[in-house]
């Protein structure tokens, strides 16, 4: 016997009983998705939005950038403050003792600065108020979207699943006898 016709007739008589094995359509139930509204509402919390999706690694690392930039900005809003009161004070010192020169007064942070100097450092510290409040932006901003990201990932495996089979084998032959098998799985 040719073993051509031997693996033909093994597969019509081998992919039957594959089918017979599996339920048809068997419909798996899903778990109930995630709410995208919740996760991202939780995740104003420093890593509440990541426990709720089960990421407990980027809770830790998103828990500790909020603190740390909430810091920041408090850090950063005082040091503002007070770098605008020694401005407001050195300016009114200078308008009082002599207006028409420039005179240096003693800087907490050592040294000697004149009014201009005093100006300088008030906008610096303005400057790093700003950055601290644009990085705290992003730093909430890439975080709900990592969590709109798990979300979407966590409901695309929840969805319904339906588990199946179905063959059809087809057997065919051309003009010159040469037999073609061949079926098709269906999930």
């Amino acid at each position: 016997m040719n073993y051509r016709i031997a693996m033909v007739l093994l597969f019509i008589f081998y992919t039957p009983a594959l089918c017979a094995q599996n339920k048809p359509f068997t419909f798996v139930p899903a778990e109930e998705p995630l709410s995208l509204y919740k996760a991202l509402a939780y995740d104003i919390v420093p890593g509440g939005g990541h426990i709720y999706t089960g990421h407990y690694e980027y809770a830790a690392v998103f828990a500790t950038l909020k603190i740390s930039g909430v810091y920041a900005m408090y850090y950063y809003y005082n040091y503002w403050h007070y770098r605008g009161s020694l401005y407001r004070s050195a300016k009114k010192a200078n308008a009082a003792i002599d207006p028409e020169h420039d005179l240096q007064f003693k800087d907490p942070e050592g040294g000697y600065k004149t009014v201009e100097e005093f100006r300088h450092a008030y906008d610096r510290a303005a400057h790093y108020f700003t950055l601290s409040v644009a990085a705290n932006v992003a730093i909430y901003v890439t975080s709900w979207l990592v969590t709109a990201y798990h979300v979407q990932q966590i409901n695309e495996e929840r969805q319904p699943a339906y588990i199946g089979f179905a063959a059809h084998v087809l057997l065919d032959a051309d003009a010159y006898g040469t037999v073609y098998a061949g079926y098709t799985v269906k999930w």
